[in-house]
């Protein structure tokens, strides 16, 4: 296994769960280590998500020209 895609695969997982837990949808205990993650409605984030990620793309559309003849 490549160790160093290992040690980014673990600071990505830190920085999803540090970022949940700034939204307010975790709790970190720093005494103990522990990482809670918080009940949350699946429909509401997968409505939400829909309209960031179409959002996303339609912005990377156009920076990147595409649709330009």
């Amino acid at each position: 296994m490549n160790w160093t895609f290992a040690r980014g695969l673990v600071y990505l997982a830190c920085l999803v769960a540090s970022g949940l837990a700034m939204a307010g949808f975790a709790d970190f205990d720093l005494a103990t280590g522990t990482f809670d993650l918080r009940p949350f409605n699946l429909y509401a984030l997968t409505g939400a998500a829909g309209g960031v990620v179409s959002s996303a793309l339609a912005s990377i559309a156009l920076w990147r020209g595409w649709g330009r003849k």
